[in-house]
C-alpha cells in the first residue's frame, strides 16, 4: 500500500500552517468579520491536526518484526500482507496500515507491534473521542451530545455508538471506585452522614418492573426503581427550633451553614450478581458500609443515617449499618404536614401558615406524640361529623401512620442539640440532578444495561472523578490489550 512518510506528512502539515498564515492576512486585508476568521482557524487547524496525527502514526512503522515471533510458549506468523485498521480520531479519521501475527491463516490475530506501539484501543474510536463525547451524554441525551460534538469537530459518533461506549465505560466504574482514595480526613466535620433514596426511572416493556412501585407517579409497570446513596462529612450545626422556623417561614436563612465535605454519589438498579440479582437498594447499601468503613475505620465519628420513610430503605440501614443514628428527613415530616392542613384548613390560606406553624414547631420541639393524638381528635371528630371526604380521611391516616412509625426517628429537638442535619437534601438533589435530569426527560425509555450504565458514568462525572476514571478505564484496557505484547 502506497502510504506516506513521516517526512512527507510533516512537509504537509507545514504547507498547511503557511496557507493558515497566509489566509490570515488575506482575512486582514479584506477586513473580514472576527468569527468568520475563527470558525476558519479552527477547520483548518483540524485539518492540520489530523495530518500531524497521520505523521505520528507513519512515525511508529508498520511492526514488521520478521515471518515468525515467540511469545512465551507460541509461535505466531505474520499475516501475508500488511493489515488496515481504521482510527476515528477528534481531527478526523485515518486509516493505520501494520503487520499482525497469529497462529495461522484465517486465525485470530494476537500481537499486533504496531497497535501496541502506539497504544490503540480496543475500537475505533480513539480514547480522546470517547472521552469527549460521553462527557456531553451523562449531561444531555445521546442524540444532543452527539450533534453538539459533530457541531464542533465535524466528527462524532452516532447515536448507537455513544451507547455502546457509555456501556463500556461503565464496565470500569466498580472497580475504580473500589480504588479511589479515602476523602482526607478532617478534624472539624466530625459527623459522618449516609443517605439513600430511589426514584422511578422509565423503561422499554420487557425491563419495566413486574409490579409498580408505590411512587411510581401513576406510570403502573412502566418504570423500574433506581437508588441513589450518598456519604459526606459535616461539621456539627447546634441550632433552636426557633432557628429552623425562622428559616422555614421567616427567610431568615442561617449565615454559617457547613457545607458537606468529601460527598460522594453513586446509583444502581437491580443487577445480577453472582448468578442472583441484587436490587438497587441493596447494591447502595453494600456501597454505603463499606464507603463508611473506609472513612471511618475505628468508628470514631457520629455516623447519621439520614432518609425518608421508605421502610425497605431502613430495613437495610439496620442491616449494614446498625450503630447508625436514625433520622426521618424533616422536609418529608413537613411535606406530610403541609398536605393534613389542607384538610384541615381547607379554606383559609392564612388560617393554614398559621396550623402548619404551629405543627411544625410542635414537631420541631419534640413532641411528635402531640401532634400524632391531635390529628388523631380530629380524624374521630371528622368521621363523626361525616365532614371529610375518604379521601381526606385517608391523607390524615396516612400522615398519623407515617408519624407513628418514624417516631423514634424524629427527635428534632435532640438533633439539633447535637449540631445534626435533619434535612436529606443532598440524596434528594442527587436523585433529581443524577437520575431524573437525565434518565427521565419526555420521551425517554430505558434498557436495564443502558440505565445502570449512564447511572455509573454520571455519578462519576457529578462526583468531579472523571478526568481519573477515564485515566483508570484507558489504563485497564491497555494492560488487557497489550499486556502479552512481545
Amino acid at each position: 500500500m502506497n502510504m506516506m512518510t513521516q517526512e512527507e506528512l510533516l512537509l504537509k502539515a507545514q504547507m498547511q500552517f503557511d496557507a493558515l498564515k497566509q489566509s490570515i492576512l488575506d482575512h486582514t486585508e479584506d477586513q473580514t468579520r472576527i468569527d468568520r476568521v475563527e470558525r476558519n482557524v479552527v477547520a483548518n487547524l483540524l485539518s492540520s491536526g489530523l495530518t500531524l496525527l497521520q505523521a505520528f502514526v507513519a512515525g511508529a512503522g508498520t511492526g514488521d518484526e520478521g515471518e515468525q515471533v515467540s511469545q512465551g510458549d507460541r509461535t505466531l506468523q505474520r499475516s501475508d500482507e500488511p493489515r488496515k485498521r481504521w482510527y476515528r480520531s477528534v481531527f478526523g479519521k485515518l486509516p493505520i496500515v501494520r503487520w499482525v501475527y497469529a497462529r495461522g491463516a484465517k486465525k485470530k490475530i494476537e500481537y499486533a507491534p504496531t497497535d501496541a506501539r502506539l497504544g490503540l484501543p480496543r475500537g475505533e474510536y480513539s480514547y480522546v473521542l470517547e472521552d469527549w463525547s460521553q462527557r456531553l451524554c451523562v449531561k444531555e441525551p445521546f442524540a444532543e451530545g452527539v450533534d453538539g460534538l459533530s457541531s464542533i469537530l465535524g466528527v462524532a459518533p452516532s447515536v448507537e455508538t455513544a451507547e455502546e461506549i457509555n456501556r463500556r465505560m461503565a464496565e470500569h466504574a466498580e472497580a475504580f471506585r473500589i480504588q479511589q482514595p479515602t476523602p482526607p480526613p478532617t478534624e472539624a466535620e466530625t459527623i459522618l452522614v449516609a443517605t439513600a433514596d430511589g426514584t422511578s426511572v422509565p423503561m422499554v416493556g420487557e425491563d419495566r418492573s413486574e409490579a409498580p412501585h408505590p411512587q411510581a407517579n401513576g406510570r403502573s409497570g412502566a418504570t423500574r426503581r433506581a437508588y441513589v446513596g450518598a456519604v459526606y462529612s459535616i461539621e456539627p450545626f447546634v441550632r433552636k427550633p426557633q432557628d429552623v422556623l425562622n428559616e422555614l417561614f421567616r427567610d431568615e436563612a442561617s449565615t454559617r451553614r457547613p457545607r458537606p465535605q468529601g460527598k460522594r454519589l453513586w446509583a444502581e438498579m437491580a443487577a445480577t450478581v453472582g448468578g442472583s440479582v441484587m436490587s438497587g437498594s441493596d447494591h447502595v447499601f453494600v456501597e454505603l458500609a463499606i464507603d463508611v468503613k473506609t472513612r471511618d475505620p475505628d468508628d470514631l465519628k457520629t455516623l447519621v443515617c439520614l432518609m425518608d420513610g421508605e421502610r425497605k430503605l431502613w430495613d437495610l440501614k439496620q442491616e449494614w449499618l446498625g450503630r447508625a443514628i436514625e433520622i426521618l428527613d424533616f422536609f418529608h415530616a413537613l411535606e406530610r404536614i403541609r398536605k393534613v392542613s389542607k384538610v384541615v384548613q381547607p379554606e383559609d390560606k392564612s388560617h393554614r401558615e398559621v396550623w402548619v406553624t404551629d405543627q411544625t414547631r410542635d414537631l420541631l420541639n419534640g413532641n411528635v406524640g402531640t401532634v400524632i393524638r391531635r390529628w388523631r381528635r380530629l380524624k374521630r371528630k371528622a368521621e363523626k361529623a361525616k365532614s371529610w371526604t375518604s379521601e381526606n380521611l385517608e391523607t390524615v391516616s396516612s400522615a398519623i401512620t407515617y408519624f407513628t412509625n418514624n417516631r423514634h426517628r424524629m427527635c428534632y429537638d435532640e438533633y439539633l442539640s447535637k449540631g445534626y442535619p435533619i434535612g436529606s437534601g443532598v440524596v434528594e438533589g442527587a436523585c433529581r440532578n443524577l437520575v431524573k435530569d437525565r434518565l427521565d426527560c419526555t420521551g425517554m425509555h430505558w434498557r436495564l444495561a443502558g440505565a445502570r450504565a449512564m447511572l455509573k458514568t454520571r455519578a462519576l462525572y457529578l462526583n468531579g472523578e472523571w478526568d481519573d476514571f477515564v485515566e483508570f478505564r484507558i489504563q485497564r484496557e491497555q494492560q488487557s490489550l497489550y499486556q502479552n505484547a512481545a
